[in-house]
């Protein structure tokens, strides 16, 4: 019966002087608001179940981390195989790379000696057309002086 009354003083305020003016008026009238809002429920009952509500929202955001935790360690893993696989195409686009400027480069030195062999047998059948053209010509004005004169 004691321990009742005890919790009746602890939920009901204490009414005091009248003098209580400011805050500590202002607190007190908070508090016995609080209290009276709750009368008639137990007080050990409410923070029981306040305790109960919060404990399972917090397991449930933990339960929603740790999933988030798994999900960011999976795309992590994932990420570092893709970077491992780009390491590797890139060794590869590298050494591909790499034999093409060699095919390119026997190209050029053979494209430049083909050109060199072009040039000068182009060379040489210019001179052969020159030589024919004064061949032919010789040719032309010995038959003609035969013919008129000869």
């Amino acid at each position: 019966m004691s321990e009742n009354k005890n919790k009746q003083n602890l939920m009901v305020p204490q009414k005091g002087p009248e003098d209580r003016t400011g805050i500590v008026r202002k607190s007190m009238d908070l508090l016995g608001n609080a209290v009276t809002s709750l009368k008639g429920q137990d007080l050990n009952e409410l923070v029981d179940r306040y305790t109960s509500e919060v404990t399972l929202v917090l397991e449930g955001m933990s339960g929603d981390l740790t999933v988030l935790q798994q999900m960011a360690d999976d795309i992590s893993a994932r990420l570092t195989i893709l970077e491992e696989n780009e390491k590797g195409n890139q060794k590869e686009w590298n050494s591909a790379l790499d034999s093409l400027r060699k095919q390119v480069e026997v190209l050029s030195k053979k494209a430049a000696t083909e050109q060199k062999r072009k040039g000068t047998l182009l060379a040489a059948l210019k001179q052969g057309t020159w030589i024919a053209a004064i061949l032919a010509s010789a040719w032309v004005i010995t038959a003609l002086l035969k013919f008129f004169g000869g």
